[in-house]
């Protein structure tokens, strides 16, 4: 991958990414023909005007973890795309509509101090009463981790626990007055998930009754009531006057008059539809034009005239049989029953009425009674024929609310990459996490917690600065000292990673695990009591030149792994010097340009990038971050030998490989207009190669011989152009399967390259990628 140089880390990073980002908004804004895409995209210009507001009036310290140093870093803030913070608190704002109303119940509240009022109440006796019997019925929802605060210092009193109580008022009590610590009482528990599902009953209801009318169906139901029927009519006009299959050779008796009339019919259709900018486009129209010049003088048709008018009709019966004859009444029936159906979003909206009967807050297990065909109170209520069955596109809506394992989800489809399962494995890992606590009360609370915690946003950080964790809230950190690990949960969560992190790789071998996906199996981990230096993906245009101790932990993993293998010679990896990397010195945290400040990861990752140094513009960075991708085999090495996933994935191994390859050539022969989407392919097909690799390396000498010739054979069923593009990728598999050395940076003699995707100066694959 390629790209232009760009600012140093002086430059307050990003700006030009955010005035970009402002631009596409605004444009969405006044061209978009949705009115609610439009809508969204005012919210989404608005958050981008306040961020470049900060930036330019230097009132927010982006790259910072503290942003803006008013704040603790433990408040959440909202964060655009790219880590931008815009300085709002989530947890802050308008009063919602339950503090409202909860304000009408609570004596002395004033109307401009309600939230100071709100959260003083929740420290007075009848507060803190409040607060235990919530706890004691798991009647509460929190959507953010600030709205737990409260609720945890409500515990820790009646456990006598006092001081760790002043503890957590003292760090909130500064911001009484502008962020909410309690949470919103619901009507019943909301039980812990022990399966999850990626929208709730609730997202799905409101997406299906706003369900509005399709233009191309509205397009469709025209086109076969009004247009069709002249089409038709005008085709067995000029098959009136045929001779020996030309057109327009002899006219019968009233030829005339019924084409006027039929003309006039035309004329009549097309005023009362409007202007239509593609009709001129279409056959029956070109047929419609030559009717009128018939009609009026049928000896001004010229040769060129008549011979298009024979082809069109011609193609037209040999499509769909004469008008009149048994093939054409019988397709133009099936047409007209076709749109004589409800359509799909009056279907919709049933659907979400019954969805009301359903808890809105979570997921559905059993769809039987919601799949049924519509019923007569049903279609009296929505105008809709009695008895259909749900349209596949509304049953396909439905089913995106559907509960279960993440295995059972990926398998149905509805999890369709590894960023949807770090969105719903929080779910699971809150449970495992809040295991370690005895108190029910205190588990389901935990457990809350944790999963509105995993919803915020990363911030943009440089410096090896790292993002705030769970246990720096002062609410969490303070109940520590009562979890307690046991055989059961410890085995629990290490059963929950290996698992999680297996389905992850076999359901999407080609795209390497998410940083949100990663925070989970490190949380996993954690619980499990296992060592893994699992390592993010770090974004070219923030990488300051330097890696933490992770990447040399996770490099040294690696080694062990793949020395002596495919991969090592393939990148011609010397896995003994790898093992034997070095630690970054904890002086050098923080340094930028100082050549002493880089660790030796990054001085190895340069030189086999080929640069002089471990610092530059976006491209020179991801060459770097690509080797220590490399090196590091971005966390497979750590997950198959660490945490010990190698024995649930070897018996598919040969398939994921294949399964990788397949995705990168659907991937490199997608026609991509624009060059940054070209870029992107380049980039995710390398990262894809390599995990192929990997798992090829990973397979005993039979097992990959027979992976190979399979890859082979998918590779000379593609087609000719790809395959001569693509040739010198596949003969530098070949080159390194036999055990032959692979120059890293140019061409072997016989052509033979590394698949890389970052690059300082154009791809060698990219001009042929148009």
């Amino acid at each position: 991958m390629t790209s232009d140089p760009s600012p140093g880390p002086d430059t307050t990073p990003g700006l030009a990414y955010a005035h970009f980002q402002l631009a596409k908004a605004l444009q969405s804004t006044q061209h978009h023909p949705d009115p609610q895409v439009r809508e969204r995209a005012a919210a989404r210009a608005e958050r981008w005007r306040q961020i470049l507001d900060h930036a330019l009036r230097g009132t927010a310290n982006y790259g910072s973890r503290t942003p803006f140093t008013e704040l603790p870093a433990w408040a959440t803030l909202e964060v655009a795309t790219g880590g931008f913070a815009t300085g709002r608190l989530l947890a802050g704002g308008e009063p919602t509509d339950y503090e409202r109303t909860l304000s009408a119940t609570v004596p002395g509240v004033r109307v401009e101090q309600m939230r100071l009022d709100l959260n003083l109440w929740h420290l007075t006796e009848a507060g803190l009463d409040h607060l235990q019997c919530m706890l004691g019925e798991g009647c509460y929802r929190i959507d953010l981790p600030e709205e737990s605060a409260l609720p945890m210092v409500a515990w820790l009193v009646e456990q006598g626990r006092i001081e760790q109580a002043h503890e957590v008022i003292e760090a909130i009590a500064p911001f009484f007055d502008r962020l909410r610590f309690f949470p919103a009482r619901t009507e019943s528990a909301l039980p812990l998930p022990a399966e999850v599902s990626i929208f709730s009953a609730a997202d799905v209801r409101q997406r299906l009754s706003q369900l509005s009318a399709q233009p191309r169906l509205a397009a469709q139901r025209r086109a076969i009531e009004m247009r069709l029927p002249l089409y038709d009519a005008t085709i067995a006009l000029f098959l009136a006057t045929c001779v020996d299959g030309w057109p327009c050779q002899r006219y019968p008796d009233g030829w005339d008059a019924s084409a006027k009339a039929l003309l006039a019919r035309i004329a009549d259709a097309r005023s009362a539809a409007g202007a239509d900018s593609a009709e001129h486009k279409r056959r029956s129209s070109e047929l419609f034009a030559l009717l009128a010049v018939c009609a009026a003088d049928a000896s001004a048709l010229n040769g060129r005239q008549v011979g298009r008018i024979r082809r069109i009709v011609d193609d037209f019966v040999r499509a769909h049989g004469a008008p009149g004859s048994p093939a054409h009444v019988a397709r133009r029936r099936q047409q007209e029953r076709e749109i004589a159906s409800a359509p799909y979003r009056r279907i919709g909206h049933a659907v979400a009425a019954r969805l009301a009967a359903y808890p809105g807050s979570e997921g559905i297990a059993d769809f039987s009674a919601l799949c049924e065909p519509i019923t007569e109170e049903e279609a009296a209520r929505f105008n809709i024929e009695p008895g259909l069955p749900l349209p596949d596109p509304v049953r396909a809506r439905l089913l995106r609310c559907r509960r279960g394992t993440i295995a059972e989800l990926v398998q149905a489809g509805i999890v369709t990459s590894s960023d949807t399962i770090a969105r719903v494995l929080p779910a699971l890992t809150a449970e495992i996490r809040s295991s370690e606590l005895a108190d029910p009360r205190l588990r389901h609370l935990y457990a809350a917690t944790y999963r509105a915690f995993r919803k915020r946003r990363s911030l943009l950080l440089l410096n090896l600065q790292s993002q705030v964790r769970l246990n720096e809230l002062p609410w969490v950190s303070v109940i520590a000292a009562y979890r307690a690990s046991d055989s059961a949960s410890t085995e629990m969560a290490r059963a929950a990673l290996v698992e999680s992190a297996a389905v992850a790789i076999t359901a999407f071998p080609h795209a390497i695990l998410p940083n949100k996906l990663l925070n989970e199996f490190r949380a996993l981990a954690d619980s499990a009591t296992l060592k893994l230096p699992l390592v993010d993906e770090i974004a070219a245009d923030i990488f300051m030149g330097q890696f933490t101790n992770t990447f040399v932990d996770a490099a040294r993993c690696a080694a062990q792994a793949v020395a002596g293998t495919l991969y090592a010679a393939y990148y011609d990896i010397d896995t003994d010097a790898l093992a034997a990397l070095p630690h970054r010195p904890e002086t050098a945290k923080g340094s930028r340009r100082s050549k002493e400040a880089f660790d030796a990861l990054s001085n190895l990752a340069a030189r086999r990038a080929g640069l002089a140094d471990t610092w530059g513009n976006v491209a020179t960075n991801g060459t770097i971050l690509e080797q220590s991708q490399i090196l590091t085999t971005h966390n497979l090495a750590v997950l198959l030998e660490g945490a010990g996933l190698r024995a649930m994935l070897e018996p598919t191994l040969d398939a994921l490989a294949l399964k990788g390859f397949q995705w990168v050539c659907r991937r490199q022969q997608m026609r991509i207009a624009h060059w940054h989407g070209r870029l992107v392919m380049l980039k995710n097909t390398a990262y894809a190669w390599r995990q192929m690799v990997f798992f090829l390396s990973m397979l005993d000498d039979d097992r990959r011989r027979h992976a190979l010739a399979r890859i082979e054979a998918h590779f000379f069923a593609q087609p000719e152009n790809f395959r001569s593009r693509f040739e010198p990728v596949m003969q530098g598999l070949r080159l390194a399967a036999s055990g032959r050395p692979l120059p890293q940076q140019a061409p072997a003699p016989d052509g033979a390259r590394v698949f890389t995707g970052w690059t300082t100066g154009p791809h060698w694959l990219l001009p042929s990628v148009r």
